[in-house]
């Protein structure tokens, strides 16, 4: 599965939006701008040039501000991303392995430093209104600098709420991602983005 790319543009977006903006791009800062902490339900498809889906997914994502997240993969795919506020954890339950970086250094191919980085994203990419479809606002995303592996991110709005997520890639096929049951005022503790190592488990790298 393509997890780090996915991720890092899901973080870029629910942690570093601060735009001065009107319309449909303000009411994405408005969402946004007070979030501290976030709990939901996912749904991620990875759809081909012919409109075929590839790949289906389905989990949890939790958020708490500063620097820290969680994307529980549901079976069959066994899947955990987390990050601490200093690294990104990939395990595979599967593999019985882990992976840790620093979150820079994991992070470092998306389009702006995510997490610690708080910046416009303006500076890095064009923002385009998009007609509404499907009882969403729609905004787009497109890099100034097209060396990403997604050149077109699309954000469906359902009035402060963001419900969908398309990104687009080089190969012409789009993975989506569905929200729902979406907690902007979840009690978080700092323990559920902790990795704890469970026996056996291989670690690749050495955590900060």
């Amino acid at each position: 599965m393509r997890l780090c790319s996915t991720i890092s543009l899901c973080v870029l977006l629910l942690c570093t939006f601060t735009l001065n903006a009107q319309t449909t791009e303000q009411k994405l800062f408005e969402s946004l701008k007070g979030l501290t902490s976030l709990k939901a339900n996912f749904y991620q498809e990875v759809v081909g040039t012919q409109g075929e889906v590839i790949q289906e997914a389905k989990g949890i994502f939790e958020l708490k501000k500063p620097g820290r997240f969680r994307w529980h993969y549901d079976p069959p795919y066994s899947q955990q991303i987390i990050a601490d506020g200093k690294n990104l954890w990939l395990f595979d339950l599967d593999l019985a392995q882990a992976t840790v970086q620093p979150i820079e250094e994991a992070l470092g191919n998306a389009p702006i430093i995510l997490l610690t980085d708080l910046k416009p994203l303006s500076e890095d990419f064009e923002i385009r209104e998009m007609p509404e479809s499907f009882g969403l606002e729609w905004i787009a995303l497109v890099p100034k600098i097209q060396d990403t592996e997604f050149y077109r991110i699309e954000i469906g709005l359902d009035g402060n709420l963001i419900r969908e997520m398309k990104l687009h890639d080089h190969f012409d096929q789009q993975t989506i991602i569905r929200f729902s049951d979406i907690n902007t005022d979840a009690n978080l503790p700092d323990s559920r983005f902790k990795f704890y190592i469970p026996d056996g488990v291989d670690v690749i790298g050495s955590p900060r």
